[in-house]
């Protein structure tokens, strides 16, 4: 049920940190839009936990503009967390890192979600069930459902899994350094990720504070971890031959835009056809109508801008 005015809500840092952080321009312009226009979407919420609002919660109590509160029914945490990177997917600002992120936090929570749907879990496990196997036929099936729905394979999808839980280990040590692989700043392969959610926790917090905010840093990873690696051990460097899995990034790959933008554009095609799907458009507010003409008739511009580039450049 839906409650209007204003009303103490929980903030869960898990849920937050699922959440893409706004720009500073982006958080101003929400400000100037809720001061303007009231605050239209209700702040969804779990047991009065925020599950989606975060921002708007905050501007809204600092300037005292009334808001909707509605509460959503979900099984558990697993289920809240699914909820919440299905949701931050159908956007289309986000970075490409945090879209590989989102997709293998999803499949891990819907995987929990399924395992637990019959209320059995470790814990409590289902007689009718034969363990291990039936828990990776499981995963599968989730692993190709998800792909379906993100337009990828069942096995990247399972790759994103790996890909979320070493950012998630990285986190622990050096949350920065997370911050800046997430907004797309850092350009670090998947094994270079896999590599650093490795690292010895010492050794991966000098690293983040040494190289800070300047992802050139990163040009050569496996040189700057085995120098790293020799200061803080204190031991001699080992030939890179020692190290097949550290691969060396090149400092400059022409395709890396060009592929990022293709991979993302499957997640506004998916967000438009949802809309049409699932919005009653006839009753929609004049506003949000002419809001949403203009922004359609802006991508469409820049689309066809890309389109005249692609074949000047051919």
């Amino acid at each position: 049920m839906a409650q209007k005015g204003f009303k103490k809500l929980e903030i869960d840092p898990e849920f937050k940190t699922l959440i893409r952080p706004l720009r500073r321009e982006e958080y101003r312009q929400l400000e100037v839009n809720l001061a303007l226009e009231g605050c239209r979407e209700a702040i969804i919420v779990w047991n009065d936990t925020i599950v989606d609002g975060h921002n708007r919660y905050e501007i809204c109590n600092k300037l005292d503009i009334p808001y909707e509160v509605k509460e959503q029914s979900f099984s558990g945490r697993d289920e809240v967390i699914a909820w919440i990177c299905a949701n931050q997917l159908g956007r289309r600002n986000i970075s490409e890192e945090t879209r590989k992120y989102l997709i293998g936090r999803q499949y891990e929570a819907e995987k929990k979600v399924q395992r637990n749907g019959d209320g059995y879990n470790q814990y409590r496990p289902n007689p009718c069930k034969k363990g291990r196997h039936t828990d990776e036929e499981s995963g599968r099936r989730t692993a190709a459902r998800l792909g379906k729905e993100h337009n990828v394979s069942g096995t990247t999808v399972l790759k994103y899994s790996k890909y979320s839980a070493a950012l998630d280990a990285i986190n622990q040590n050096a949350p920065e350094l997370t911050a800046q692989i997430l907004s797309g700043a850092y350009k670090i392969s998947y094994e270079n990720i896999i590599a650093l959610s490795e690292m010895d926790p010492q050794e991966l917090r000098e690293l983040s504070r040494r190289y800070g905010k300047n992802p050139l840093a990163f040009a050569r990873y496996s040189e700057s971890r085995r120098s790293l690696s020799a200061d803080l051990l204190d031991k001699p460097v080992p030939p890179v031959t020692e190290q097949p899995a550290i691969k060396s990034m090149p400092a400059y790959d022409p395709d890396a835009e060009v592929a990022g933008l293709t991979l993302t554009i499957p997640s506004w095609m998916s967000s438009i056809d949802r809309t049409k799907t699932m919005a009653r458009l006839e009753t929609i507010s004049p506003a949000a109508r002419e809001n949403l003409r203009e922004a359609l008739l802006s991508l469409n511009t820049k689309v066809q801008d890309m389109l005249s580039a692609i074949e000047e450049g051919s």
